[in-house]
């Protein structure tokens, strides 16, 4: 007789309760692959975009040309620097900085003499701007700010807010950078100090205000879901894994309470097992806790969320 064998290790499974960031999933992957698209696009932008953009300043006095020249490229290492560092504050910046190219090029592109590289020229600048207004790209940098065993989802945006004051909010910022000091490098002096003295704080309002909206998130946690949005709660409320009955599409005729701030997309419903105080924000100087059995919220991939909920052994449907 063979002599006995000892047992072979147990394996947990992923779905044990031992969870790990890393693990590679569909939405992990899809991440990771736009970063990498984004890392590559904006870092070709010298030799995509550039020539169109030196092109178009050809005409214009010396003191812009080498004004213009010195920001664009500060401002593209700045956004180089900040696809290398996924963080919510890293996020701000390249959300502002994504669509901005948008803008350089199509400027570029009317302003050009010389129509291929003006071609080329939009088309780099509309890869950057489409990859950093993505979705996984948003999911991928809040989750840079986790730690321990989370995983985070960012919120869309208010509808008012992606519709009418997002948009608001960039113009201001883009405009308050570099109205400033073009003007002065073109020589005028009193519209450029008055530009930049009224512009600089401007811009500061505006970051805040697109960085307020990239800390909006849901966490999946081990012990159950976080939803962390300071424009419906006043303090963030986690749910226990015993006390979640269903995390899944909302249904029309739902009568959760709304938590989505109006967002446009899929909003999930949350569904508990008895009451769940909350405390949601007032205009009122003071917020009453509220008892609700179900709410909704509106992830940016409410796809990936699932799956990383019914990775997390949490009731999908």
């Amino acid at each position: 007789m063979p002599p006995d064998r000892p047992p072979a290790p147990s394996v947990l499974p992923v779905t044990s309760g031992i969870f790990q960031r890393g693990t590679d999933t569909a939405g992990r992957r899809s991440e990771t692959t736009m970063a990498w698209v984004l890392r590559a696009a904006w870092l070709a932008l010298p030799v995509t975009l550039g020539p169109a953009l030196a092109d178009s300043l050809h005409e214009t006095d010396r003191g812009l040309q080498t004004t213009a020249s010195v920001g664009l490229w500060a401002l593209w290492s700045i956004g180089l620097l900040a696809t290398l560092i996924p963080q919510p504050a890293s996020l701000t910046a390249i959300r502002i900085g994504g669509p901005a190219t948008v803008a350089a090029a199509l400027w570029a592109a009317v302003s050009a003499d010389e129509p291929i590289g003006a071609v080329i020229g939009m088309a780099a600048g509309l890869v950057v701007g489409a990859c950093a207004l993505s979705a996984p790209i948003g999911d991928l940098f809040v989750d840079g700010a986790s730690y321990g065993d989370e995983r985070r989802f960012l919120l869309r945006a208010p509808g008012p807010v992606a519709l009418l004051l997002g948009p608001v909010a960039w113009m201001v910022a883009v405009l308050g950078t570099i109205s400033g000091p073009l003007l002065v490098a073109d020589g005028r002096w009193i519209p450029g100090t008055i530009a930049c003295v009224l512009g600089f704080p401007l811009v500061v309002v505006a970051a805040r205000a697109i960085y307020q909206l990239n800390r909006r998130w849901v966490v999946l946690v081990p012990a159950g879901l976080v939803l962390h949005d300071h424009l419906a709660l006043a303090e963030p409320t986690l749910l226990q894994r015993g006390s979640l009955t269903r995390v899944g599409p909302a249904a029309a005729d739902t009568n959760a309470l709304d938590l989505s701030q109006a967002a446009h997309g899929m909003a999930l419903e949350v569904t508990c097992t008895e009451p769940h105080e909350i405390l949601p924000t007032s205009r009122n100087s003071v917020a009453e806790v509220q008892s609700v059995s179900a709410f909704l919220f509106t992830p940016a991939r409410p796809d990936a969320l699932l799956a990383e909920a019914k990775r997390r052994r949490l009731t999908v449907g």
